[in-house]
């Protein structure tokens, strides 16, 4: 129930920033482009080479009443307030580099698709670690692979890009 609420909370998200995107076709394509290419460039170079930006955000999690809600509503919110990064913590700037690419460069198709991965990613990850066993090793893992977890996040995030310029 839990996942399912995350899920469309993000998907939710992802139709938020692709309507976004939707407004900004009146920019013509080619200003959007060059707009972009810098940001990306510079964020992919923090991240390609282990050292990941850390943008201003807003440094706040969901509140622990929102996630034992028992109807839909807890999950939803929760899955949206992270989507939306109205209450999130980042370590990278590739979450706000998303956005930013749907905005200018995206849509309605490629919002609702970046809310889908976000929402199966952000589910998959405490599953993986409640079910490995041993969660303090997993997380002792994870704090010990950041630097490549970023990296296949940011060579994942330029595969998704070629895709949608493509």
């Amino acid at each position: 129930m839990f996942s399912t609420g995350l899920m469309l909370g993000a998907l939710l998200a992802g139709l938020v920033t692709g309507a976004l995107g939707g407004l900004a076709s009146i920019i013509p394509e080619a200003v959007r482009l060059w707009a972009l290419a810098p940001f990306v460039a510079v964020i992919m170079l923090f991240e390609l080479a282990g050292r990941p930006l850390s943008l201003p955000q807003n440094r706040r999690l969901v509140p622990q009443d929102v996630i034992p809600r028992a109807d839909f509503a807890g999950p939803l919110q929760f899955g949206f307030e992270m989507g939306t990064g109205v209450r999130t913590f980042t370590p990278t700037a590739l979450p706000q580099l998303l956005v930013l690419v749907i905005v200018l460069a995206g849509g309605l198709g490629p919002g609702l698709l970046a809310g889908l991965g976000f929402g199966v990613g952000r589910t998959l990850m405490p599953l993986s670690r409640a079910l490995s066993g041993d969660p303090r090793r997993w997380d002792t893992k994870l704090l010990g692979s950041t630097a490549w977890v970023g990296r296949l996040c940011a060579t994942g995030f330029l595969l998704a890009l070629a895709l949608i310029w493509s």
